[in-house]
């Protein structure tokens, strides 16, 4: 057990390396983004004036509004798509699988895709998507289409598709923590009154797993609006979110136009954060175990 006290200057003094670099690495660049995102005047220079025009022109454009109702409204459906998807897997591991080294080998096969960066993930679904890719020659297999589908690559429905494999094991991971930490004397219990299983489920399991749930889906939500590897490999130039937008100006040497896109997309993630801390506290997840 540690002899440092809380606030004493040897706890100061242990914080520093970290809140050092945490200060470099984080808040330096995001002052300068937002500084840079006031700029004014024709001069690209630190000594342009701060000026509101950067963020007035971009809400004065009904395209970029219109790409950011899209984007919020995708990362919507992904979050909820993960979210059903990674509690019925995590649900699978913890509650029907009993053996747990079948439990560990059938969560190392869900983990082990993520051991590849996510650029190489996306990539490999083109293959899959495409109109000669796997799920096409499936799907003429056995006769359920005489012609291609189309509407894998390229489209929203890929993107979507690629992105839900991506990001459901985030999903699932928290929940899985929080599953293996009921007591099943809870459950037992419940069902010794006679108690329905979804009723079970419903007033016991699932609010004892909520703050799971709430940080796979900030997990998700976060990576979601900042994905934009994916959407360019499965989209390509057919459809873009705000995280492309925000490349398509870096490419193009609109500076200030990405800082006020990148500022934009970091107040939308940490008024999800918050949103998500509001509907449960998540720092007391595992404060019982």
């Amino acid at each position: 057990m540690s002899t440092i006290r809380v606030r004493s200057p040897a706890s100061y003094w242990l914080a520093v390396p970290a809140a050092v670099w945490m200060l470099g690495v984080v808040v330096v660049p995001i002052v300068l983004l937002v500084w840079v995102s006031f700029w004014g005047g024709r001069a690209f220079s630190p000594a342009s004036p701060l000026t509101f025009d950067n963020y007035a022109r971009f809400f004065a454009n009904q395209t970029y509004i219109k790409l950011a109702g899209t984007t919020v409204l995708h990362t919507l459906t992904l979050m909820a798509v993960t979210g059903v998807l990674g509690y019925c897997i995590a649900y699978f591991l913890v509650m029907k699988v009993k053996s747990p080294a079948w439990r560990l080998a059938l969560f190392l096969a869900f983990i082990i895709p993520f051991w590849t960066s996510t650029l190489i993930r996306a990539i490999a679904w083109v293959p899959f998507l495409g109109v000669n890719g796997v799920i096409n020659q499936f799907l003429m297999s056995i006769g359920a289409t005489r012609s291609p589908i189309e509407a894998f690559l390229y489209s929203h429905t890929g993107i979507t598709m690629a992105q839900v494999s991506l990001y459901t094991m985030m999903a699932a991971g928290p929940v899985v923590y929080m599953l293996g930490s009921i007591q099943p004397a809870l459950r037992e219990a419940a069902m010794t009154l006679k108690a329905p299983p979804f009723t079970v489920f419903w007033r016991i399991v699932f609010p004892l797993t909520l703050p799971g749930v709430v940080i796979g889906q900030v997990l998700v939500f976060l990576n979601v609006m900042s994905d934009f590897a994916t959407v360019a490999t499965i989209g390509g130039n057919k459809h873009a979110l705000l995280s492309n937008l925000v490349l398509l100006f870096y490419e193009s040497s609109q500076i200030r136009a990405a800082s006020v896109v990148a500022v934009l997309l970091m107040i939308c993630m940490l008024l999800g954060v918050v949103i998500a801390l509001r509907v449960v506290d998540v720092r007391r997840l595992g404060a019982d175990r």
